[in-house]
């Protein structure tokens, strides 16, 4: 991470402005890194977190579920399209006392596909509220919790080892 956040060709926190071409919606960023890489343009964010009781073997789950829970991958799509990045990265650091560590993580392909499309349908909803003057609660009914396909797979896992 060093090299990255002590790069010559570095800026830091440079802002962003545009407006969103099918919404009509003002966008804003500012990713906290950014590189050119000899035509490379590069962006990065700098993410602390707390990971003390994590396995090792479930690190990079863990991580992946933060990126998503979080949002960060919609974050780093936008930071994409409208800073005209070419590759995103995410700098997790540890702030645990006694436990840093740091991981450098780069969004996929895929994973900024996603989050592009999670945008787009974002700002479609965000346009259409301030359109109609109506917001969507998050949570209109009641609702039982059930696994998810990862969870399935650990408890199938864990019933053939009991």
């Amino acid at each position: 991470a060093g090299k990255l956040l002590t790069h010559p060709s570095r800026a830091v926190e440079v802002s962003y402005f545009g407006i969103d071409e099918e919404t009509g919606l003002e966008v804003r960023v500012r990713p906290d890194l950014e590189l050119d890489m000899g035509g490379l343009r590069i962006g990065a964010d700098l993410k602390t977190i707390s990971m003390w009781n994590i396995k090792q073997e479930g690190l990079r789950a863990k991580l992946h579920r933060e990126i998503i829970d979080r949002d960060y991958h919609l974050s780093a799509a936008m930071y994409c399209e409208t800073a005209a990045l070419d590759q995103f990265f995410w700098i997790f650091v540890n702030k645990d006392e006694n436990y840093h560590w740091v991981a450098i993580i780069e969004a996929s392909t895929e994973l900024l596909e996603l989050g592009m499309l999670e945008y787009r349908k974002t700002m479609r909803e965000i346009a259409n509220g301030f359109d109609t003057g109506e917001w969507s609660a998050p949570i209109t009914e009641d609702y039982t919790d059930e696994l998810n396909d990862f969870d399935v797979r650990r408890l199938e896992a864990l019933r053939v080892q009991a």
